[in-house]
């Protein structure tokens, strides 16, 4: 039995992504979330590109240097930077795409980046989980086996952290109500 050397360091690469995620989603900071996002996304990078899953790797690389710009701003990214991002991610990929598969990390980048651009923590937590469903196909269908696993991961500890931050919110209300009466 031959061992396929691209295909093992495909899933190393896969199971570093997924250790860095599950650790960087844990954290419920904007910031954090820039620098943990960005490492996994330059790592998949390279893993898109072993695969010849050239839509996702340039994706990928959109959004280390979305991750780079948005933090640079500490208030909120003007909407013109959101809308030359979301035209930059259309025209990059348009020469790409192959087919519907093609489009999901296009699509996925550009809405997470919308909620990246709200600035508010529950957006970035809900998209991500909408984000996660659909890279459990892409990966999948790529031969990603591992960052499947780490998608569908992903989405549980997306999924608690919503519903943290849905608790701290309803806490927030109730003290601000018994302090109104």
């Amino acid at each position: 039995m031959k061992i396929n050397v691209v295909f093992v360091i495909v899933q190393i690469l896969g199971a570093l992504v997924f250790l860095l995620n599950i650790y960087g989603n844990t954290k419920l900071s904007t910031k954090k979330v820039y620098i943990y996002n960005g490492i996994c996304n330059g790592l998949s990078v390279i893993q898109y590109c072993l695969l010849g899953a050239w839509s996702g790797a340039l994706c990928c690389i959109i959004a280390v240097v979305r991750n780079i710009v948005f933090s640079k701003f500490k208030k909120n990214v003007p909407v013109y930077i959101l809308l030359i991002y979301i035209v930059l991610v259309i025209l990059l990929n348009y020469k790409i795409v192959n087919g519907p598969l093609d489009i999901i990390p296009i699509i996925n980048i550009i809405v997470y980046a919308i909620a990246l651009w709200t600035k508010k923590i529950m957006n970035i937590k809900v998209i991500g989980l909408l984000t996660c469903i659909d890279g459990v196909f892409y990966d999948f269908i790529n031969g990603a086996y591992v960052s499947v696993l780490n998608q569908v991961i992903d989405g549980i500890v997306g999924v608690r952290c919503i519903y943290i931050l849905n608790k701290e919110s309803k806490t927030k209300k109730k003290k601000r109500r018994s302090r109104t009466k």
